[in-house]
């Protein structure tokens, strides 16, 4: 069985660094270099440490700048599959 997580990506460290301040006033987060398996990003994503994909979905819905939001699989063998939940595009 696999592991799953949830990462958001955006297209610019700005707005990488302002949601930052904004995503860790509701939720346990980290910021992490973007996963391989999302191609368009500024190389910085941030990583929801719970569960909760309606509630990030709501924040990423609630956000203005252009971002991805990612259900991130990872099987047994380490290989990540990436589920795109939420997009808004430049």
């Amino acid at each position: 069985m696999g592991k799953t997580y949830y990462a958001m990506s955006f297209y610019n460290t700005t707005d990488t660094m302002e949601t930052e301040k904004k995503a860790k006033e509701r939720f346990d987060i980290k910021i992490m270099p973007t996963p391989r398996v999302i191609s368009t990003s500024c190389g910085l994503a941030i990583r929801f440490l719970g569960e909760d994909e309606s509630e990030y979905l709501h924040f990423a819905q609630e956000l203005t700048v252009p971002l991805g939001l990612y259900r991130i699989t990872m099987d047994i063998e380490n290989e990540s599959k990436a589920e795109s939940i939420f997009i808004r595009n430049p």
